[in-house]
């Protein structure tokens, strides 16, 4: 039996597994948010369509700039100091950032609102360190894999609801009830997940985050696998931070916010039989051809969505895009898993997320400059970052094995 200090304390698996995918699945239905209703809020303080178009690439970049440099440290403190802290302080984090939109009447405000959310960056990784400490090794599959299927659940949610709230009561009012929403989460957690982390000597955090660091610059799969999921996942930042802006273009003002959440939230149901499908097809063809194909399903998407001059065709292209674009980023993450040796793994899932949060600060602020001519151009850059990541990833194939 071990001593009182090294004990673990018990979480029932169960409990943290729902709450994990609860807190995920409220998290991703009102951070969605802040991209799907960035031009509302910037038309209710009254920027022009041509100053929404020029500002919104930089607003959502802004989310991850000074938060991105954090990334590997958030890791690093929870071996040191315990996985819980790290978690909530995503949540509060968020209900700060939500309080201050809600409260902002000028862009400035807004985008300290805005930055202020890349400092919550990292707590997907902690949750699923901690699920696969405290559940059953027969049952970690199934834990994480709950989840992980919450988040297209939050994201049906979240733009069904916040479309309805915003159209009613205003854009103002929904981040308000967003940061009621985060305060809950923090809450819920605060009062019901009980760490398993036990303290134990670690070397110096710079030693530490040297490590982490070194194991992923040292894996050919890692780095592979890494800027394939930056190449791709800046072609889908690219445009989809402009996609409210360019349905806001086809249906006016007034029926936007209502649009803009019908097709999101259609796009969370084609998202959720995607990931079925995509998943069970993975255990009978072999995953890297199953990643070729969804990357050039996905880059050809892209071109209907530009030539899209109606709601109807955006939203079914939308949706069908939605059927095989969040199945890439899964299989390139199962990839890593299988092929990167057992003393790196955890340095390397750490930082999976590295790449797509880089993505989020360049896509967007490059689209600025794409948007201010032809808002929907941006569609077509896209289509041509998805064929690079489809032929870099074809290139080196080799190295993900």
């Amino acid at each position: 039996m071990l001593p009182p200090a090294t004990r673990r304390p018990t979480q029932s698996w169960q409990l943290l597994t729902f709450l994990f995918a609860l807190a995920n699945f409220l998290e991703i239905a009102v951070v969605a948010h802040f991209v799907l209703f960035t031009p509302a809020f910037l038309s209710a303080i009254g920027f022009s369509p041509s100053q929404i178009s020029a500002w919104t690439g930089p607003l959502a970049s802004a989310g991850f700039v000074l938060g991105i440099w954090f990334v590997p440290f958030w890791g690093v403190f929870a071996d040191r100091y315990g996985r819980k802290p790290l978690i909530l302080r995503s949540y509060y984090v968020e209900v700060v950032a939500m309080a201050i939109a809600a409260i902002s009447h000028n862009v400035w405000l807004y985008l300290l609102a805005r930055a202020l959310t890349g400092f919550a960056l990292g707590n997907t990784g902690l949750m699923y360190a901690s699920l696969t400490e405290t559940a059953p090794r027969e049952r970690v599959a199934l834990a994480l894999g709950l989840v992980n299927g919450s988040a297209p659940l939050g994201s049906l949610t979240g733009g069904l609801l916040g479309g309805f709230i915003v159209a009613r009561f205003g854009v103002h009012w929904l981040f308000g009830f967003d940061a009621l929403i985060a305060a809950a989460i923090a809450i819920l957690l605060t009062l019901l997940y009980r760490e398993t982390f036990v303290a134990r000597a670690t070397p110096p955090l710079a030693t530490m985050l040297s490590n982490a660091m070194g194991a992923v610059v040292h894996s050919p799969v890692a780095m592979t696998i890494f800027g394939v999921s930056f190449v791709y996942s800046t072609s889908f930042f690219f445009s989809y931070p402009y996609l409210p802006v360019r349905i806001t273009e086809i249906v006016g003002e007034t029926a936007a916010p209502t649009a803009i959440g019908l097709t999101q939230g259609i796009a969370g149901v084609t998202t959720l039989f995607g990931s079925a499908l995509w998943g069970a097809l993975a255990e009978r063809v072999e995953h890297r051809r199953l990643v070729a194909l969804l990357l050039s399903l996905a880059a050809l998407l892209w071109l209907p969505l530009y030539a899209a001059q109606n709601l109807a065709g955006i939203a079914l292209v939308w949706a069908l895009f939605n059927l095989v674009s969040p199945s890439v980023s899964s299989l390139l993450f199962t990839i890593i898993s299988l092929n990167v040796p057992a003393n790196q793994r955890g340095s390397v899932l750490s930082m999976i997320y590295l790449p797509m949060n880089l993505a989020f600060i360049v896509g967007p602020f490059a689209a600025s400059f794409v948007a201010r001519n032809l808002v929907r151009d941006v569609f077509l850059v896209s289509a041509g970052l998805a064929f690079l990541a489809l032929m870099i990833f074809v290139a080196n194939v080799g190295h993900t094995r």
